[in-house]
């Protein structure tokens, strides 16, 4: 074998400056390539940074955000279109398909869902007329109704080439609702307005520069009959003011442009019924960034004026009736009194004569030897004169005006302390009857069914 030699053993001094040239130039490429690899590391940190953050960003914005392909396919999704739109639990189970694919698969989920063929449409729209558009999406998602505010733009790549459409969404149901709602209320206003008969609405224009100069932006066409205006008619033609009304009126105009309201009854000639009618005008003043507004409602209150004058007058005939009322009341007291001082003078006279003429020969003849018969005949004269003379017989006729006569004997015996035998004896009349008026006696009185000894009550009326 021959001799083996070590490489370099057998090197010139040139050649041993040139292996430390190349040794040199590698060390310089090695750290440059380190560099590079260091440099593209933090690009590519930055990168999925970047990336991180922009799915971030996309994921908690409250719109939808998607991009997609030429094909219509999903290219990317944010949180909120999977989640309020395609029904999809995650972006990334979105990219490559369409929304046909998802429309389909919630209809086999047996779900009302029509949203997707809307979507496609307007996908089209956008890459024929490749500029970016706005639509009003809307449709059913799982069976609640759903209106999107949609922007949708071409995709471009590096060299202005169009790749796709990029798009966001916004949920305006609510918004949708709410117009709708606002709508149809001024739809209904506008409508009260127009057809209304029992008042009037006008809306007048403040002038910036002479504020008491009124520009007519509107009045109801029941003005016309109301009042007699016209929507051609400038406000100072509006109404014929009735002369004493017109300062009360010109007070309140001032007034109402120190308060911003106004609100005010006053008389004016109505041209179209060619007579005077009482107006009531409320009216409000608006101010808007540029001018200002006065808002008001008219009415016709005629008949309530009629009505409230004919109450007015009642009423001060009523007074006047009471007052003659009163005075007769007055003149039937005083009539009653000087009666009852007349009554009761005559009771006193009855019971002087009483007295003083026929008791004296009553007891002459008791003791004149009278037979048993003219004993009893007597007795009842006593009785009946005792009762004529008696005050609970008067009592009983005047406070008791139900009693009858036998009912008013009955009564006065009682409280004489005369038992129901005797009292029958007097009248000519059973036992049983003079009961039976004792039940109506205490009926009459109110105490029947109670505890209450007739005689003792009976004593009790004086």
């Amino acid at each position: 074998m021959g001799k083996i030699q070590r490489i370099g053993d057998d090197m010139t001094p040139g050649k041993t400056m040139r292996r430390d040239e190349l040794e040199a130039r590698i060390q310089t490429l090695e750290a440059e390539n380190r560099q590079l690899s260091r440099s593209l590391a933090k690009r590519q940190a930055d990168f999925d940074a970047l990336a991180v953050l922009t799915r971030r960003i996309a994921d908690n914005a409250p719109d939808m955000i998607w991009a997609k392909d030429m094909d219509n396919r999903y290219l990317f999704a944010n949180r909120a279109l999977c989640e309020r739109l395609l029904m999809c639990k995650s972006p990334e189970a979105v990219v490559g398909k369409n929304d046909v694919y998802f429309t389909d698969l919630e209809r086999a989920n047996g779900q009302r869902h029509t949203f997707g063929e809307v979507c496609e449409n307007s996908d089209e729209i956008v890459k024929a007329k490749q500029k970016a558009m706005r639509f009003v999406e809307d449709g059913l998602v799982r069976g609640q109704y759903l209106v999107l505010d949609v922007h949708k733009a071409p995709l471009l790549d590096e060299s202005g080439a169009m790749i796709g459409i990029v798009g966001c969404g916004r949920d305006i149901t609510r918004e949708r609702q709410i117009q709708k709602d606002l709508n149809e209320s001024r739809a209904g206003q506008q409508l009260l307005m127009e057809t209304a008969s029992d008042f009037a609405v006008f809306r007048l224009q403040v002038n910036p520069v002479r504020p008491r100069r009124l520009k007519v932006i509107f009045v109801s066409p029941s003005a016309k009959g109301i009042a007699g205006i016209t929507q051609s008619q400038e406000v100072v033609e509006w109404f014929q003011v009735y002369p004493n009304d017109r300062k009360a009126l010109r007070y309140a105009y001032v007034k109402g442009h120190t308060d911003l309201k106004f609100n005010h009854r006053f008389r004016v000639f109505h041209r179209v019924l060619a007579q005077w009618r009482w107006m009531h005008v409320i009216a409000t003043c608006v101010k808007g960034p540029q001018n200002s507004y006065v808002n008001g409602i008219m009415f016709d209150i005629t008949d309530q004026m009629k009505s409230k004058e004919a109450l007015a007058a009642k009423g001060r005939e009523l007074e006047s009736r009471s007052v003659n009322l009163s005075e007769v009341n007055t003149a039937l007291k005083v009539l009653l009194k000087k009666r009852d001082e007349d009554r009761k003078a005559l009771e006193e006279k009855v019971l002087y004569n009483v007295k003083s003429l026929i008791r004296p020969y009553l007891n002459k003849m008791k003791t004149s030897g009278l037979n048993a018969k003219q004993k009893a005949y007597l007795e009842i004269l006593e009785s009946n004169l005792n009762e004529i003379v008696s005050p609970l017989s008067r009592r009983l006729s005047f406070d008791y005006l139900g009693f009858t006569p036998t009912e008013i004997k009955v009564a006065t015996m009682v409280k004489q302390g005369r038992k129901a035998r005797e009292i029958a004896r007097m009248l000519g009349i059973s036992t049983r009857t003079v009961e039976g008026y004792r039940y109506a006696i205490r009926d009459r009185l109110g105490i029947k069914g109670k505890k209450v000894n007739l005689r003792t009550y009976l004593l009790s009326i004086q």
